[in-house]
């Protein structure tokens, strides 16, 4: 019975996870980009508005790094 009980416990304290959320208030997020789908005509546009997009996401997960704290 103890052996039983033993299990259930580590399995329930394994199970649990702790959350970690934001409590402080948060700054000012970067602008959203949108993407400007009428003026992409060629690759050549494409790939631009391609590495737009990929500037703004890093700038968005530079700021949220910056506001949890995290790497």
């Amino acid at each position: 019975m103890d052996k039983i009980l033993f299990l259930f416990l580590l399995i329930f304290s394994v199970s649990c996870t702790t959350v970690k959320y934001v409590t402080v208030p948060l700054s000012p997020p970067p602008e959203p980009y949108i993407v400007s789908e009428g003026q992409i005509k060629t690759q050549k546009d494409l790939f631009k508005e391609y590495q737009k997009t990929l500037i703004k996401l890093n700038e968005w997960e530079a700021w949220y790094s910056i506001q949890t704290n995290t790497n």
